[in-house]
């Protein structure tokens, strides 16, 4: 099994970060190679631009759009890890989506509409927000993000999705803090299980 981490967190000290090393920590005890994409650290060009979609039309990427989307086809788990910014990804995480799963290689277009090809693959998208479950739930962000990763772009092009968000993260103890830490071991297990028919 192998596994693709995509990151998107500036600096080395957030909690993303602390995320980013406990799944690390969890694929080397469970023996599972990965690798990491860190879309800031390594300057990752978000943009679609014109020429990129025209390559795309063409059957064609840049040379950094095929060697990631060679590294999501030998993964069996893709794993992202981001904060939420105005009820969204950052966008070096949106502009990585935008630019690897094209047509042709996440999705074809059929007559009833859009059909994925990264089927048997998992996903495992792990958030974070200053918003409390209380407020999220109250104003309805609790939902959106998980439809816009989940529904809207990953489960639509095959993959089999775990969402979790961790909320209020600067705002809770360290105590709880740990404990969230201590859950992502958890949610990359539920994840791994075999999927039910």
């Amino acid at each position: 099994m192998k596994a693709y981490i995509v990151f998107a967190h500036e600096g080395y000290t957030s909690f993303c970060h602390e995320i980013l090393e406990r799944t690390k920590q969890y694929l080397e005890q469970e023996g599972i190679s990965y690798a990491v994409r860190d879309l800031y650290q390594q300057g990752f060009q978000p943009v679609f631009r014109g020429e990129d979609m025209h390559r795309v039309e063409m059957g064609d990427v840049s040379a950094d759009i095929a060697e990631e989307q060679q590294q999501i086809t030998e993964a069996d788990l893709l794993v992202m890890i981001f904060p939420i910014w105005w009820w969204s990804p950052p966008a070096i995480m949106k502009g990585y989506l935008d630019r690897v799963f094209t047509h042709g290689f996440a999705f074809r277009y059929e007559e009833r509409g859009p059909v994925g090809l990264l089927r048997g693959k998992k996903a495992l998208v792990m958030t974070t927000t200053r918003e409390s479950e209380h407020d999220m739930k109250a104003s309805g962000l609790d939902r959106v993000v998980e439809k816009q990763m989940g529904d809207g772009t990953l489960s639509l092009i095959g993959y089999d999705v775990v969402y979790h968000n961790f909320a209020a993260v600067p705002y809770v103890s360290e105590q709880a803090r740990d404990a969230m830490l201590n859950s992502v071991h958890d949610l990359l297990q539920k994840t791994l299980q075999p999927t039910t028919v």
